[in-house]
């Protein structure tokens, strides 16, 4: 393993690259960009599957986009020219406050605004300070909470040498008033330890992103502590989603125009127990991850991947599951069938410029002797979607419809260990692939639109069917697989695994987003998400910010 961190290393100093390694946030809008520009048939080799990219990646793809920019509507150009200038800050695009000058307040209405900015022939340096005013309300089942947080956050970014890219961002909230209860409504923080492992959290919350990162024009290797998404999908994928906290995992990259290959090794966290009748000792179980992807793009309109991965713990990190090359199924039987091997098959296909449809069936574990039956060695999940361009009738406009089915057990494990399921795929309680979780499915359509004036929208529908564990007529609690967290087996006579079995839950529900920013560096973003449930309490969450960055 470090011959081949060298390896890569020496592959990326090689001259040939002019550009900045340092990675882009999974969560930056410029991805959802992208992404609609390759369903409108302009951009066939963005790899939006496979998240966060390097710069330098970023850049080469908007190159592209500028190379064809006879064929970008007017909105299509006018968001073109903003991400440009907003990631690759052109000559008099930038103010900074602690300038050559001294202290000075940005004024430009378009300019970038950095608190300290310094680029030269060989590094560049960024440092920004960023404040939100958050407001929060959730009314759950006629019970409602609501708080006023202020969030600061800092981040440092930069490259030596277009060689070495870093990535250093952390916001620190604190809410204020009302009943920080609301903030376990909230998705984007519910994963935290502070807010998701308390009865009543204490109203301060915080992550970080870091990423140390070394990359060629094919090569990469990097550190971090960060959001991943792999898998195909206009909303959430099934192989990583965007539900769990960030971990901290390393990853290698061979990033081509026809293959594109990750090997990703991760530390997890999960509950902790005191191993002591007395005192303060926390131990939680060891566990990581280890996932293998490769993506070939068969053609300009077809790409197909496949994705293979394991949770295993109670040891160190295992010498099998680190060499990028050995399967992680054959490696996972030759350790004694102790770990849980998933593996997932994908297809992308853009038939026309316009319209792009993929699908993708995961494999938690396969039984083939009982293939077709519903035995609990069965488990798997699958979604497909349509997504296609609505610019004529709308500019800027994407919509999509998608289903997504997740059978009973997928994503568990059944080893138990002081409370722990530890080789379930989950970070922390929350699970690492889709937020519906299994034994349950759901179809979704939606609509994004990019306007002028740095505006931008997003309505996703969705009707949910949820199986829950129920209590029987002995008073004894049934698993019917619709937990993450609980890997129970069924009683030898009882191992099955019947699709929405157990108490049911149905209902429809929506989530909006709308993002403002009038001043380059200030913005104004509303979020709100409503799910209805046929038996039980339906749940509104409301957050609204106010954004400015230096």
């Amino acid at each position: 393993m470090p011959r081949l961190l060298l390896l890569l290393a020496l592959l990326g100093a090689l001259p040939t690259l002019r550009a900045q390694p340092e990675i882009v946030p999974a969560e930056h809008p410029v991805y959802a960009w992208l992404h609609a520009q390759r369903v409108a048939g302009r951009l066939s080799e963005y790899p939006h599957e496979a998240l966060p990219l390097g710069r330098a990646q970023v850049q080469r793809l908007l190159d592209s986009l500028d190379a064809r920019h006879d064929r970008l509507d007017a909105v299509g150009r006018y968001w073109l020219g903003e991400f440009r200038r907003e990631l690759f800050e052109p000559p008099g695009s930038v103010e900074s406050v602690l300038g050559g000058g001294g202290v000075r307040l940005p004024r430009g209405r378009d300019t970038e605004k950095f608190l300290y900015h310094r680029q030269g022939s060989e590094w560049r340096v960024a440092l920004s300070a960023i404040g939100r005013v958050q407001a929060r309300y959730a009314d759950l089942d006629s019970t409602s909470y609501h708080g006023v947080a202020l969030v600061p956050e800092g981040v440092l970014q930069g490259n030596y040498r277009r060689l070495v890219g870093f990535y250093s961002g952390t916001f620190d909230g604190q809410q204020f008033g009302g009943d920080t209860r609301v903030l376990q409504s909230d998705p984007e923080l519910a994963p935290l330890y502070y807010i998701g492992r308390q009865e009543v959290p204490p109203g301060s919350f915080d992550r970080s992103t870091a990423s140390l990162r070394v990359a060629g024009r094919a090569f990469s290797a990097e550190i971090s502590h960060a959001r991943l998404r792999y898998g195909a999908s206009f909303d959430q994928p099934l192989v990583m989603g965007t539900g769990a906290d960030y971990f901290s995992f390393l990853r290698l990259g061979l990033d081509t125009r026809v293959v594109q290959y990750h090997f990703v090794h991760g530390a997890l966290g999960d509950r902790s127990f005191n191993p002591l009748d007395s005192g303060f000792v926390l131990v939680g179980p060891e566990r990581y991850l280890a996932l293998h992807r490769i993506a070939v793009n068969a053609s300009r309109r077809i790409t197909l991947a496949f994705s293979e991965w394991v949770v295993y713990g109670l040891r160190g990190p295992e010498l099998a599951y680190l060499n990028p090359l050995n399967p992680f199924k054959t490696a996972e039987h030759a350790l004694w069938d102790r770990d849980n091997a998933l593996f997932a098959l994908e297809a992308v296909v853009r038939p026309l410029d316009g319209v792009e449809a993929y699908g993708t069936f995961l494999a938690d574990d396969l039984n083939f002797s009982e293939l077709g039956r519903d035995t609990y060695g069965n488990k798997w999940a699958a979604q497909a979607g349509l997504g296609t361009s609505l610019e004529r009738l709308i500019p800027g406009a994407l919509g999509f419809v998608e289903y997504t089915r997740i059978n009973p057990f997928v994503y568990t494990h059944r080893f138990f260990l002081e409370g722990s399921f530890y080789n379930s795929y989950q970070h922390n309680g929350f699970g690492l692939g889709h937020p519906l979780g299994p034994n349950a499915d759901q179809v979704a359509g939606g609509l994004s639109v990019w306007l002028p004036g740095r505006v931008r929208a997003r309505a996703v529908g969705r009707y949910v069917r949820r199986g829950e564990s129920f209590v029987d007529e002995n008073g004894q609690l049934v698993n019917v697989g619709g937990d993450i967290r609980d890997g129970r087996q069924p009683p030898f006579e009882e191992q099955t695994n019947v699709f929405l079995r157990g108490e049911r839950f149905e209902g429809p529900g929506i989530t909006l987003e709308v993002t403002w920013e009038p001043f380059r560096g200030a913005a104004l973003r509303l979020y709100g998400d409503y799910q209805d449930w046929d038996h039980a309490p339906s749940a509104l969450f409301l957050r609204s910010e106010v954004v400015i960055a230096l």
